[in-house]
Parts: C-alpha cells; sequence; structure tokens
C-alpha cells in the first residue's frame, strides 16, 4: 500500500488504515485478553473485601492464562511439506519513505513460541501463588498481585513481538515497572523492600541507557524499525557511509537494558538480592519467563537489525563476539559465586546467571549461522533450534526446583541451606524430587537438562572458531555440579543438629514423623517432574516444534 503521506489528510490517512488495522488487531487478540483480564481483575478485587477471599481473583487470572494459552496455539502456523511457508503478520503498521507498510509488532512462530513459554509458565506461577504461604499470608494484597501477574505477562508477550525501537522500550519498562512492585510485594519484610529498591535502581540505569542506544541507532538510520534499520544499515554499508563509532556505541548501550532483563553480566548485581527478597513464585517467574522474553528481544533485535556487507560478505557489526565475551564471563561468574552460596535462593539466583550464559553460547552460533547465510555459505539453524530447547527444558527443571523449594520454605520457615541437613528424613519425595531438578540443572544424561545442554554445546561446535567457548561451558557445567551436590548432600547425608531450624507448624508432621504435603501439592511435583525426565529420554517431540520456529529466519 503506497501512501502520499505528505498529500493526504488525517482522516484521509485514518481511512486508509481502518482495513489495514482492523486486519492486524485480530492477531493480537491473546494480549487483548490480557488487557482486558487486568482491567476486570482490579475491579474483581475492588468489589472483594474479605481477605479471606481474595484468591478468587487467582483462579479469575488462572482462567484468563489459560485462554491465552489457547489463542496463542491458535496463532502457531504449523508447516506443511510441500506447502509454500507464510511469513509473519504485523501489528500496528504504520507507514514510512524507506519501506511503504511496517508494524510496531509482529506474529510469527519465533513470537508465538514465546507467548505459549511465557503463558505457561504464568499458569504454574498462579497455581504456585494459591499455595504459597508468602502470598497466603498476605491475602489482602492478594488480588493487586494476581493483577499485576497479567500486566506482566503482556509486557513479556510483546518484547519477542517487537519490530520496533519503540515498542522494544515500551515492552520491557512494562515488564520492569511490574515486576519492580512483584518483587516489594512483601513490604512488611525488609529483605523484600531492599530487593525492590535494588531493582527499581538497577532497572532505571540499564533503561536510560538503553533508550539513549537506542536514539544513537534512531540518529544513524532515520528510523525506530528494526527492518528499516536492517534497510538503512545495508545500503551504508555498501556506500561506506557507516559511522561504525556511533554504531558500535548505539548497540553496546542498548545491550545494556538486555542484558540486565536476561541477567547477563555485568548487568546481573540485581539478580540475587531481588531473587533473595522476592516471593518465592515471583523469583521463578522472574528466573523463567521474564528471562525468555528478555532473550526473545535480544535475539530479534541482534538476528534482524544488522545486516552483512554484500560486497565484503562480511558482517557489518561482529555482535557474535561480544556475546561470546559476555557469555563466557556470564557462566564462569554465576557458577564460581554461587558456590559460596548459604541461602539456596540466592544460589539458584547465581545459577540462573550461569545458564543466561548458556543460553548466550546458543545466541552466539545462531548469529554466526544467521551471518553465514548472509554471505551465502549456507546457514546452520543449530543456534537458534538450540535456544529453544534449552527454554523448554529449563521451564520444567527450574520452576520445579523452585516450586520443592517453596514446598519446604513453607514447611521449615527458611531457604537456608544449613536448615536443609537431614531433609531426606522429613520427606523423601521433596527430597528426591529436589535432587532430580537440580541433576537436570547440572546436564546429566537421562533428564532434559542434558538434552538442552547437548543442543546447545552441539551449535557452538558447528563454528570452528568458537570452540574455545563451547569448552568453557563445560568446564562451567563441572563447576555448577558442585553446588548442586552441596544440597543433596545436606539433605541425604548431613543430620540435623541444634542449628537447623524446626518445623514452624505441628500440624505439618504425618503419623509416621515425616511432613505432610496435600494431594495437589504432589501432582503439582510431578506435573515438572514428568516431563523433565520423559523428554530427557524421548526429546523427539521438543527438536520437532521448536523446528518450526526457525523456519521464520529462512534458514531452511
Amino acid at each position: 500500500m503506497h501512501l502520499h503521506l505528505l498529500d493526504m489528510g488525517l482522516s484521509d490517512l485514518a481511512n486508509a488504515m481502518k482495513p489495514l488495522l482492523g486486519k492486524t488487531l485480530s492477531h493480537f487478540l491473546p494480549e487483548t485478553i490480557l488487557t482486558g483480564g487486568f482491567l476486570f481483575a482490579i475491579i474483581l478485587d475492588l468489589l472483594i473485601s474479605k481477605p479471606s477471599q481474595k484468591k478468587v481473583t487467582g483462579y479469575f487470572v488462572l482462567g484468563v492464562l489459560m485462554l491465552v494459552f489457547y489463542y496463542s496455539w491458535q496463532q502457531w502456523m504449523p508447516f506443511t511439506q510441500g506447502k509454500p511457508w507464510e511469513g509473519g503478520s504485523m501489528i500496528f503498521p504504520y507507514m514510512t519513505t524507506l519501506v511503504p507498510s511496517i508494524g510496531m509488532a509482529v506474529v510469527d512462530n519465533f513470537a508465538v513460541f514465546f507467548k505459549l513459554l511465557i503463558s505457561l509458565s504464568a499458569i504454574f506461577i498462579v497455581l504456585m501463588s494459591l499455595l504459597s504461604r508468602e502470598v497466603e499470608e498476605r491475602g489482602n494484597r492478594n488480588g493487586e498481585y494476581f493483577s499485576l501477574l497479567l500486566a506482566l505477562t503482556l509486557g513479556m508477550f510483546l518484547m519477542p513481538a517487537a519490530t520496533d525501537l519503540v515498542m522494544m522500550y515500551i515492552s520491557l519498562e512494562l515488564v520492569s515497572i511490574t515486576s519492580y512492585i512483584m518483587a516489594g510485594f512483601m513490604k512488611d519484610n525488609a529483605r523484600s523492600t531492599e530487593a525492590s529498591m535494588k531493582y527499581v535502581l538497577f532497572g532505571a540505569f540499564s533503561s536510560g541507557l538503553m533508550i539513549y542506544g537506542f536514539s544513537l541507532l534512531y540518529g544513524l538510520t532515520g528510523s525506530t524499525s528494526i527492518i528499516a534499520i536492517r534497510a538503512v544499515l545495508s545500503e551504508g554499508a555498501a556506500a561506506h557511509s557507516i559511522n561504525q563509532v556511533a554504531l558500535w556505541i548505539g548497540v553496546i548501550l542498548s545491550l545494556a537494558g538486555m542484558g540486565y532483563k536476561i541477567s547477563a553480566a555485568p548487568f546481573h548485581f540485581w539478580t540475587p538480592d531481588v531473587y533473595e527478597g522476592a516471593p518465592i513464585p515471583v523469583t521463578a517467574l522472574l528466573s523463567v519467563a521474564s528471562k525468555a522474553g528478555g532473550f526473545g528481544l535480544l535475539m530479534r533485535f541482534l538476528l534482524f537489525s544488522f545486516p552483512v556487507d554484500q560486497k565484503t560478505m562480511e558482517p557489518i557489526l561482529n555482535w557474535p563476539l561480544v556475546i561470546a565475551v559476555l557469555s563466557a564471563i556470564t557462566m564462569s561468574l554465576g557458577n564460581f559465586a554461587a558456590l559460596r552460596q548459604a541461602n539456596i535462593k540466592r544460589m539458584l539466583a547465581y545459577s540462573t546467571i550461569a545458564h543466561a550464559g548458556y543460553i548466550m553460547v546458543g545466541l552466539v552460533a545462531a548469529g554466526a549461522g544467521v551471518m553465514e547465510l548472509g554471505n551465502g555459505r549456507g546457514g546452520s539453524d543449530a543456534g537458534i533450534v538450540s535456544i529453544m530447547i534449552y527454554f523448554i527444558s529449563y521451564l520444567f527443571m527450574n520452576l520445579g526446583a523452585f516450586y520443592v523449594v517453596m514446598l519446604i520454605a513453607n514447611k521449615i520457615g527458611s531457604e537456608d541451606l544449613e536448615d536443609y541437613k537431614g531433609f531426606a528424613k522429613k520427606s523423601p519425595l521433596l527430597a528426591v524430587c529436589l535432587s532430580l531438578f537440580l541433576v537436570s540443572l547440572t546436564g546429566i544424561p537421562l533428564t532434559i537438562g542434558f538434552v538442552g545442554k547437548f543442543y546447545v554445546f552441539s551449535a557452538i561446535l558447528t563454528q570452528p572458531k568458537w570452540f574455545w567457548l563451547a569448552v568453557v561451558m563445560v568446564l562451567n557445567s563441572v563447576v555448577s555440579l558442585y553446588y548442586y551436590v552441596r544440597v543433596m548432600q545436606a539433605m541425604f547425608i548431613k543430620q540435623a543438629d541444634e542449628n537447623t531450624a524446626p518445623l514452624t507448624s505441628p500440624l505439618a508432621v504425618s503419623a509416621d514423623g515425616t511432613l505432610s504435603y496435600s494431594i495437589l501439592s504432589k501432582v503439582f511435583i510431578f506435573a515438572f517432574l514428568i516431563p523433565t525426565l520423559f523428554f530427557g529420554i524421548y526429546f523427539s517431540p521438543v527438536v520437532d516444534f521448536t523446528s518450526n520456529v526457525i523456519r521464520f529466519f529462512s534458514l531452511q
């Protein structure tokens, strides 16, 4: 649709855009449901006066998220052999002189994959929250808590779908501001208040750096659309008119905001304190869904904004080198810092930093593959597939670990490793399940964690120049085994002593002296444990599903 914008009035422009808007907004249905659900949840909370009944909002939010998951699934485009592959659908279209019709966001399998992952994570988090003592004890604020979960999910949906710098910033800020509030949900707890304040300070600083980086990119290219930015940079590379120094500064500053969201070093400083101070369900959500949204945003930005110089057949910006260095620093810092932690939530916080480093290894392989495709050497899709597989594995094993930690905290009122001594005698089921989740996080065979790491490792080995990064990844995996084993040692080998925290309630103990849990709690444990073990043995469905994601990248 070509429009002469200068010759049109506002009413003519609006009329011309109506058909396009109506068509594209139909692809915005999951986000529309989240927005409406958020507004209705606030009203519902106002109508419920008794704190004991505030959980009704949680059940309503659970229903909204299930509906969102269903409509997100309807947006998935399955691949049929022999039929042409359909591209993505633009949302919030607008006109430019460079590209006739582009959008602020897009619906494609890449975005839909993250929508499914994030909505499934949010469903699990709502269920965890309904069983959490930390949330239950603050029942008068449960309505606000569950409402904010929908707002947070909406922001995370927009992050991997954004194709415009403005939308990228808006979505990241929506996630960040909501996360600040949820991290400080337990405002009567000094740790939670401190965590929220640190989160705000680090987040504001990182967001400021990112928006300044975006402004430099806009100044260099004259557009905020990554599609238009790619076109301008491609033409500029051919004419040798790109200011490389300004471009590098803009990209590095932009990476600061995205690196903060995925807990990559050196933007990770907020992570341990926030993970320790926030309610366990919020910590679990930030560690999985928020990280997934951040990586979706980062991948969209890096893989689609920077082309290959068609004359020299070299990338105009060698960003994989920057990501590789950050990956090695991130995984090493996360693992070695976790060795000294005495609080299991803080230990898992550093563990998530290390896992961000592992996923960045896949991003390096993905970037190298896309660049090879651009210069005609036949690119590899292994890096992109490996990241998707890793996120699926991370969803089950990490949420499972946090859920078990939450159940233990509900009973003993502590997250200190010292209080896990002899826990296997108090609850053999939880001790075994937590051990299996930790084994999977290490990447031991026959677990889904091994599948995720194996595919990332295999992807980076397809790029011989990054062999050193594969070695760093393997060595760090060995280091991680030590602090995961410390938890198992405390539960199975060490004996409880006078310093071990007692049970917070005598009702928690069964007649045989072990801890008692509801049937629902046990069912929920196996909802994480079964996929962790099943897909560790039979992982073909996971690989087949993620293979459809990379078709949007035109790599096959």
